[in-house]
């Protein structure tokens, strides 16, 4: 009886956590080479992390050895699907936000921290 009440307890927590880790997590389609926070990243398909909230966030970019890390705003937002926003600055198409269906992510100008080039 011990036995099984512990492992429900370990499964429910683990079950916990890995809710939790996947509510500050997704996957974005970029369709078009984009840049966020001076850093270029080609079209492809990106896992997308946060830690922070409000205007204190890090949010990292990552599509197999390259990682992308840079500052933005978590916004609690409603969408009816996942989506990005660019705009064109000096010729280039520069990544604005990430939307997922309960979050939007905001990024502000600043740069970006670039690993696994």
């Amino acid at each position: 009886m011990k036995k099984t009440l512990g492992s429900l307890i370990l499964v429910t927590i683990f079950s916990l956590a890995a809710f939790a880790a996947s509510s500050n997590s997704g996957t974005v389609q970029l369709a078009d080479a984009v840049k966020v926070g001076g850093a270029e990243l080609p079209a492809g398909s990106y896992k997308v992390s946060w830690t922070g909230t409000g205007d204190n966030a890090q949010v990292t970019l990552k599509q197999g050895k390259h990682t992308v890390t840079t500052a933005a705003q978590v916004v609690d937002e409603k969408h009816p699907q996942n989506g990005v926003s660019t705009k064109t600055e000096n010729g280039s198409r520069v990544l604005t936000q990430i939307q997922f269906r309960d979050k939007t992510l905001v990024f502000h100008e600043t740069s970006a921290t670039v690993a696994g080039q």
